[in-house]
């Protein structure tokens, strides 16, 4: 499976990347050629992963592993439909908890559906306080 590392052009982008120190405004996660994201025009989704790259200005990807991949796929198909985090955007620059479980912002999703799948690449973050700029620190790649 892949982490998607991805940036975009428009205003949005811009502020997630200034308020994380980041160069990447959102974060994706394929498994089984399926991107799982939550975007703030859906929330939620599932996109077909040839699609994927043509969606955002630039993208970079990195492959993890997971002890669990079926739990993962478990938890990221029963997030499907959920609304995004608004509350997270304006939370970012205070690095508050910002977490609801029925509202996903794109980077808590990819970091919760990592640790379902029984990953150890991040435990020195909380799901809920996960930015794009961490998952990129901290994933291995």
């Amino acid at each position: 499976m892949k982490v998607h590392f991805c940036n975009s052009r428009h205003i949005g982008g811009f502020i997630i990347r200034l308020l994380t120190f980041s160069r990447w405004n959102h974060v994706a996660i394929e498994v089984g050629g399926i991107v799982y994201e939550s975007v703030t025009a859906g929330g939620v989704r599932r996109v077909p992963a040839g699609s994927f790259p043509g969606l955002w200005e630039k993208t970079a990807s990195v492959s993890v592993s997971v002890d669990n991949p079926g739990e993962m796929l478990t938890f990221l198909n029963a997030q499907v439909g959920k609304p995004y985090d608004w509350t997270a955007i304006f939370a970012l620059p205070f690095r508050k908890s910002w977490h609801a479980r029925d509202k996903w912002f794109c980077s808590e999703l990819v970091a919760e559906a990592l640790i379902a799948g029984g990953s150890n690449a991040i435990p020195r973050l909380k799901s809920y306080r996960v930015t794009p700029r961490d998952l990129w620190i901290t994933l291995p790649g």
